[in-house]
């Protein structure tokens, strides 16, 4: 008896458990129901998309009436325009915010059915040119394109104003160009050649390609032949890779693109690496691409920012002879500019002369002239060039004439060295000389 009492109980235990269970899954069954459906009980809209329900959401918001969802759905022909559409779009149209307008089209070109949605392309083609307007018919056009390239290109390239034409164009090709790259390729090659017109086509091509579909990208770099334009699309590729990848990661493609190009995207994603790594980028690009001087002169302005002091030690340490002063040249012309001349004139100051560092005094001295012209003179004096020399001595002289006449004409017959210069400004100096009473 004790046993069978034992069981039964146990029974009892466990059906109540599995009847706990039941009520929990319908439960969640219930509730996912309602997610999906939170109007089952009276609309009668269980059946409709995600996309659909954002269409709905969408009129309901720009029109302020419930959405007539069996009229938006209808694809039977011969029907009208349905007002309430009509009416959305209008209300889209009136919308201030550019990135709002965005949204609401695409939701729309999402929800609606094909017909309704060239039924949209009708109605906002007949509508006046504007920005509002040319943007939102501009999504329409891009997702017909999505579908039907072919089709939505022989429409565009059939209207008769060309700003409109080009811009519709545009739309149909960033539209084709995700499913179908090759043949948006051929189209642009085929009716635009090598024109201005067709570069631009093609870059929204390869912009829309880069992040997504890079190999597909980087075959139809391969199509275009080595020139400045193959270049710039290059890095056109390479910018979309940026946006998904560090700089460092992003080097790793460089090989698939055209051997000509390659320098200057390197170039490229170094001038992005150095916001973060200056120095990682700036040997990279010094050791992998080591003719690419004006690339690594964008790192090195970069570097200059951030830390002036380390970017001249490297320069100084990597480079010698005319390398090292191109570079010096601009590293102070960049190091000046953000710090005014007395960090330079402290690091020349310990390195003593040399003919590497002659332009990068003259930048100190021209800059120093604007405010200690004297010492300005004794920086130009420093200047191993004496052709170079004797110029800084007129250029900063006449600065100084110009200036403070009286100071400089007291001045400058004991300040200057070369006899180019006291040829030229001695006799300026008496004409800027003022009586004395």
């Amino acid at each position: 008896m004790k046993e069978q009492k034992k069981m039964t109980l146990a029974a009892l235990g466990l059906g109540w458990l599995v009847s706990l269970g039941v009520v929990f899954v319908l439960g969640i069954l219930s509730a996912f129901a309602f997610h999906l459906d939170p109007e089952a009980g009276g609309g009668g809209n269980g059946g409709l998309s995600l996309e659909e329900r954002d269409l709905m959401v969408t009129i309901e918001r720009y029109t302020g009436e419930r959405a007539d969802i069996a009229a938006l759905k209808s694809v039977a022909a011969g029907e009208g325009f349905p007002q309430q559409l009509e009416q959305t779009l209008r209300a889209v149209l009136r919308h201030p915010a550019r990135e709002d307008r965005e949204v609401a089209a695409r939701r729309l070109v999402e929800g609606l059915p094909f017909r309704k949605r060239m039924a949209c392309i009708k109605f906002l083609a007949e509508l006046p040119a504007g920005p509002a307007r040319d943007q939102v018919w501009g999504v329409f056009l891009e997702g017909w394109a999505r579908e039907d390239g072919r089709s939505a290109m022989g429409f565009t390239s059939s209207l008769p104003e060309l700003r409109e034409r080009q811009a519709a164009i545009s739309a149909v090709l960033r539209g084709w160009s995700r499913p179908q790259p090759a043949e948006a390729w051929n189209w642009v090659v085929e009716h635009a050649g090598s024109t201005r017109r067709a570069e631009r086509w093609l870059e929204i091509i390869l912009t829309n390609l880069g992040s997504k579909d890079r190999m597909t990208a980087f075959d139809l770099l391969q199509r275009i032949p080595d020139s400045d334009f193959q270049e710039e699309m290059a890095l056109v590729v390479m910018e979309q890779i940026l946006e998904r990848e560090r700089a460092p990661r992003a080097l790793d493609w460089l090989g698939e693109l055209p051997p000509g190009t390659q320098s200057a995207a390197a170039a490229f994603v170094a001038a992005r690496w150095a916001l973060t790594d200056p120095e990682a980028a700036a040997e990279y690009l010094r050791e992998a691409y080591p003719r690419a001087e004006e690339g690594l002169g964008l790192v090195l302005r970069e570097w200059v920012y951030q830390d002036a002091r380390a970017a001249v030690n490297w320069t100084w340490e990597q480079f010698s002879g005319d390398g090292r002063a191109v570079m010096m040249d601009l590293l102070a012309e960049e190091w000046v500019a953000n710090d005014g001349p007395t960090p330079l004139a402290q690091w020349l100051n310990q390195r003593g002369p040399d003919p590497s560092l002659d332009a990068a005094i003259e930048q100190l001295a021209l800059a120093t002239a604007e405010v200690e012209p004297a010492t300005a003179l004794v920086w130009a004096q420093s200047v191993s060039d004496p052709d170079e020399r004797a110029t800084l001595e007129i250029v900063i002289g006449r600065a100084w004439l110009q200036m403070a006449p009286s100071e400089a004409a007291d001045s400058l017959p004991l300040l200057l060295e070369s006899e180019e210069a006291r040829s030229v400004l001695l006799p300026e100096v008496g004409g800027n000389q003022t009586p004395q009473e």
